[in-house]
């Protein structure tokens, strides 16, 4: 379980996050709606601590955090249970896929080369890009190495998935082979996935909650049938008529 307890934060005069408070369901997948500079992605970063909230509660299982005094021992905890999967993939350029996927393994996880190589060929291969392993990004699509990136949050085997507009970046053409990774990834993995995302088809077809934020607050949030089909506030029925009609796929 995720917790948010009234969570603030502000870059300078902007509020971003006006007291943020929401529960997320341990091994669901949880997909956060929103316009741009509605707070959905600082919200999601502010789990793992890459945006530092200025107060708040974040709560993850038996980890009970304030975020005013978080501790490094407290950062340390809740990034060892967490891994992100980045909008612009943020793989190291000089090393391979496979070295991608073993950096964190061997580096984090304490784990042996040995060990290490093994279990990113078999994620690599979950991905469907064992095949690739020796490639470097520069000779990747981008859909490639946005699969790279989650075969790497797989393996080091989070509580928590989070990914930050995984196809944002992408060429429209390339998106369907990341979100098919993505229902595999929700099918058959024993994690809790927070998705940011525009996919609206995505969100219908692979969601267990949805959560709609503009103005960084949470505007309206429940099942998938209920907030794409019978969305309650009028922003919410604002924002998906804009979006629902070209941003769907069937995957």
């Amino acid at each position: 379980m995720i917790e948010f307890r009234d969570i603030h934060k502000a870059f300078g005069r902007n509020e971003v996050l006006k007291g943020i408070s929401c529960t997320i369901p341990t091994g669901s997948v949880t997909v956060i709606l929103g316009p741009s500079g509605s707070g959905k992605t600082t919200l999601l970063r502010s789990v793992n601590f890459l945006e530092k909230a200025d107060r708040g509660e974040i709560i993850l299982d038996d980890l009970h955090i304030n975020v005013e005094t978080a501790s490094k021992a407290d950062i340390h905890a809740i990034r060892q249970r967490t891994a992100m999967v980045f909008q612009m993939y943020n793989l190291f350029k000089n090393k391979t896929a496979l070295q991608n996927i073993t950096e964190g393994l061997t580096v984090v996880k304490k784990l042996s080369k040995a060990q290490a190589r093994e279990k990113a060929i078999h994620y690599l291969d979950k991905v469907g890009l064992a095949h690739k392993s020796d490639a470097y990004p520069h000779e990747l699509s981008g859909g490639q190495q946005q699969r790279i990136g989650i075969a790497r949050a797989l393996a080091l085997n989070p509580d928590v998935i989070l990914f930050d507009e995984p196809t944002s970046s992408l060429d429209p053409e390339l998106v369907g082979e990341v979100l098919e990774v993505m229902k595999k990834v929700a099918q058959e993995v024993n994690a809790t996935l927070v998705v940011v995302t525009h996919e609206i088809g995505f969100a219908r077809d692979v969601a267990d909650n949805i959560i709609f934020m503009d103005s960084g607050v949470i505007v309206e949030q429940g099942p998938p049938m209920e907030i794409l089909s019978r969305p309650q506030k009028e922003r919410t029925k604002q924002f998906l008529s804009r979006y629902i009609s070209f941003t769907e796929y069937n995957i």
